[in-house]
């Protein structure tokens, strides 16, 4: 696989970080259940949990859609997967690696879409927003989110080095983007220890 410069970075950050992730992370599950459930899941509902890493947010999405639902989970760094699988979420969802740009899904049957952590890692945020589009049904919501305050999260990845496009999630950006994408903004919740930017799936 030939990889672009910024997914490739993206690919060496999260790699050497993965084992152990949610350990560093512990108090996140309460706000990726809090995310989950603004998508408004149905039983029998299709979702995807687009750049899952560790695969936190499958557990939520997993007792949203229940049983008779789907849940993939898609990232394009295979260390971040194996920790998913190490701590059993491979039990309830599909993962697979790949490109949030090229999903391995038919047109218009998906009911909601997390996008956590993810459009800050996008040199085509527009590009995948689009690819989502088209797999979502009309109606369908899409959250980007992130378990820690927008200005906090730039800082981060200054922090430690990451390439990361954090404009992409600007608050007089998200709207434009998301529009871009084929999605309306519903809501944007842009907290000092969160950030939800709430779309709807055009059509």
């Amino acid at each position: 696989m030939n990889l672009s410069r910024d997914l490739a970075q993206t690919r060496e950050f999260f790699t050497s970080r993965a084992e152990g992730w949610e350990d560093r992370h512990p108090d996140d599950d309460v706000l990726f259940s809090w995310a989950v459930e603004q998508l408004r899941l149905s039983p029998g509902d299709a979702a995807i949990d687009a750049g899952c890493g560790s695969g936190r947010a499958l557990v939520p999405l997993r007792a949203a859609v229940g049983p008779q639902g789907a849940v993939l989970g898609i990232d394009a760094t295979p260390a971040m997967l194996l920790e998913a699988a190490r701590l059993g979420r491979q039990s309830i969802s599909v993962c697979a690696v790949g490109d949030v740009g090229r999903l391995p899904v038919r047109d218009n049957c998906v009911a909601g879409i997390l996008a956590a952590g993810l459009l800050p890692h996008l040199p085509d945020p527009v590009g995948a927003l689009r690819e989502m589009s088209r797999v979502a049904r009309p109606g369908a919501r899409l959250g980007v989110f992130h378990p820690i305050g927008r200005l906090a999260l730039a800082a981060r990845h200054q922090s430690r080095g990451a390439h990361a496009h954090d404009m992409n999630i600007d608050p007089h950006r998200i709207g434009p983007l998301l529009a871009e994408g084929g999605w309306t903004l519903e809501h944007l919740d842009d907290a000092d220890d969160h950030y939800l930017a709430l779309g709807v799936r055009n059509g």
